[in-house]
Protein backbone atom coordinates (compact mmCIF):
# COMPACT_ATOMS: atom_id res chain seq x y z
CA UNK A 1 0.00 0.00 0.00
CA UNK A 2 1.43 3.23 -0.92
CA UNK A 3 1.01 6.57 0.96
CA UNK A 4 0.00 9.88 -0.25
CA UNK A 5 3.43 10.93 -0.63
CA UNK A 6 4.84 8.24 -2.26
CA UNK A 7 1.24 8.16 -4.90
CA UNK A 8 2.93 11.95 -5.44
CA UNK A 9 6.26 10.98 -6.16
CA UNK A 10 5.44 7.70 -8.58
CA UNK A 11 3.05 10.27 -10.40
CA UNK A 12 6.13 13.02 -10.49
CA UNK A 13 8.30 10.04 -11.81
CA UNK A 14 6.22 8.75 -14.04
CA UNK A 15 5.87 12.57 -15.46
CA UNK A 16 9.26 13.06 -15.63
CA UNK A 17 10.54 9.61 -17.08
CA UNK A 18 7.49 10.73 -20.13
CA UNK A 19 8.68 14.29 -20.53
CA UNK A 20 12.43 12.54 -20.93
CA UNK A 21 11.16 9.87 -23.70
CA UNK A 22 9.31 13.05 -25.38
CA UNK A 23 12.64 14.93 -25.08
CA UNK A 24 14.63 11.90 -26.27
CA UNK A 25 12.29 11.77 -29.59
CA UNK A 26 12.03 15.14 -30.31
CA UNK A 27 16.11 15.39 -30.09
CA UNK A 28 16.18 12.42 -32.84
CA UNK A 29 14.26 14.59 -35.64
CA UNK A 30 16.15 17.83 -34.99
CA UNK A 31 18.67 19.56 -37.38
CA UNK A 32 18.48 22.86 -35.68
CA UNK A 33 21.69 23.04 -33.25
CA UNK A 34 20.17 25.85 -31.57
CA UNK A 35 17.34 24.42 -30.35
CA UNK A 36 19.01 20.62 -30.08
CA UNK A 37 21.08 22.36 -27.36
CA UNK A 38 18.29 23.94 -25.29
CA UNK A 39 16.58 20.49 -25.81
CA UNK A 40 19.90 18.70 -24.56
CA UNK A 41 19.91 21.58 -21.65
CA UNK A 42 15.90 20.45 -20.98
CA UNK A 43 16.98 16.85 -21.04
CA UNK A 44 19.50 17.14 -18.55
CA UNK A 45 16.98 19.06 -15.93
CA UNK A 46 14.36 16.73 -16.49
CA UNK A 47 17.53 13.49 -15.66
CA UNK A 48 18.21 15.39 -12.47
CA UNK A 49 14.85 15.64 -11.28
CA UNK A 50 14.58 12.27 -12.12
CA UNK A 51 16.99 10.52 -10.62
CA UNK A 52 16.32 13.07 -7.72
CA UNK A 53 12.62 11.33 -7.17
CA UNK A 54 13.99 8.21 -7.65
CA UNK A 55 16.43 8.33 -4.67
CA UNK A 56 13.87 9.95 -2.67
CA UNK A 57 11.72 6.90 -3.18
CA UNK A 58 14.46 4.54 -3.10
CA UNK A 59 15.48 5.84 0.57
CA UNK A 60 11.68 5.19 1.88
CA UNK A 61 11.93 2.01 3.15
CA UNK A 62 8.00 1.56 4.09
CA UNK A 63 7.75 1.66 0.04
CA UNK A 64 7.90 -2.05 -0.92
CA UNK A 65 6.96 -2.31 -4.89
CA UNK A 66 9.82 -3.94 -6.01
CA UNK A 67 8.27 -4.26 -9.37
CA UNK A 68 7.65 -0.63 -9.56
CA UNK A 69 11.08 0.05 -8.73
CA UNK A 70 11.97 -2.44 -11.36
CA UNK A 71 10.04 -0.82 -13.86
CA UNK A 72 12.17 2.41 -13.62
CA UNK A 73 15.36 0.65 -13.74
CA UNK A 74 13.98 -1.15 -16.95
CA UNK A 75 12.98 2.20 -17.97
CA UNK A 76 16.29 4.01 -16.80
CA UNK A 77 18.46 2.16 -18.93
CA UNK A 78 16.09 2.54 -22.20
CA UNK A 79 16.62 6.19 -21.83
CA UNK A 80 20.13 5.73 -21.67
CA UNK A 81 20.32 3.48 -24.84
CA UNK A 82 18.10 6.51 -26.50
CA UNK A 83 20.44 9.13 -25.04
CA UNK A 84 23.85 7.54 -26.43
CA UNK A 85 21.58 6.90 -29.93
CA UNK A 86 21.25 10.65 -29.83
CA UNK A 87 24.69 11.22 -28.76
CA UNK A 88 26.04 9.40 -31.40
CA UNK A 89 24.13 10.88 -34.40
CA UNK A 90 25.18 13.93 -33.20
CA UNK A 91 28.46 13.21 -33.03
CA UNK A 92 28.96 11.16 -36.28
CA UNK A 93 26.73 14.67 -37.75
CA UNK A 94 29.89 17.10 -36.31
CA UNK A 95 32.24 14.72 -37.57
CA UNK A 96 31.12 15.02 -41.09
CA UNK A 97 30.53 18.57 -40.81
CA UNK A 98 34.37 19.19 -39.71
CA UNK A 99 35.57 16.55 -43.08
CA UNK A 100 33.42 18.81 -45.16
CA UNK A 101 34.46 22.11 -44.06
CA UNK A 102 38.24 20.13 -44.74
CA UNK A 103 37.44 19.21 -47.99
CA UNK A 104 35.64 23.03 -48.49
CA UNK A 105 39.33 24.09 -47.57
CA UNK A 106 40.88 22.21 -49.49
CA UNK A 107 39.43 23.05 -52.91
CA UNK A 108 39.18 27.00 -51.52
CA UNK A 109 43.01 26.34 -51.64
CA UNK A 110 43.16 24.80 -55.24
CA UNK A 111 41.20 27.32 -56.80
CA UNK A 112 42.69 30.48 -55.13
CA UNK A 113 45.92 28.65 -56.27
CA UNK A 114 44.99 29.07 -60.11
Amino acid sequence: MTTTEQQVLIDNLDASSEQCKTVLNRLKSKNDLEEFDELVLNLQELVVKRQNLLNVLIADYSFTQRDYLEHQLELTLSLEVKAKLVMNSLHSEIHLGKKNQRQLDVYKSIDSDR
